[in-house]
């Protein structure tokens, strides 16, 4: 009875897991980072533009852009970072990627010995039909 009850809840477990398409896995990625630039935004410019020439050499299929908030009211001036990418899974990928390459972390020292930060981040997954 026990391994009956063992094997039943399994099987519930394994069909009741979400498929890859489930999960929106596929589905592009949007990764929404506001940024502290502490008033040198020219530098930080410099900086993303040395990690989009990392993510090119590490061969990532990522597209970095920064916006400025513009008739935001409190939120105007406010810096965002964008990572487009085409799935989660290469999301990950790349953060992996990332976070293993030593240029990119020579990247985040100088930021932060700047006094730059990523204040918050937002991952979102598009829905478009």
């Amino acid at each position: 009875m026990k391994n009956l009850t063992l094997m039943g809840l399994l099987a519930l477990v394994f069909f009741s897991l979400p498929t890859v398409q489930g999960t929106d896995q596929n589905r592009p990625v949007m990764d929404v980072i506001i940024v502290d630039a502490n008033g040198d935004l020219d530098g930080f410019l410099v900086r993303m533009e040395r990690i989009q020439g990392v993510a090119e050499r590490l061969k990532l299929k990522a597209t970095l852009r920064v916006f400025k908030n513009t008739f935001a009211a409190d939120k105007t001036g406010e810096i965002r970072l964008y990572w487009e990418l085409p799935s989660f899974s290469q999301f990950a990928d790349a953060e992996t990627k990332l976070h293993a390459d030593p240029e990119f972390l020579a990247v985040l020292g100088e930021m932060d010995q700047a006094g730059q930060s990523f204040k918050s981040e937002l991952l979102s997954i598009e829905i478009t039909r």
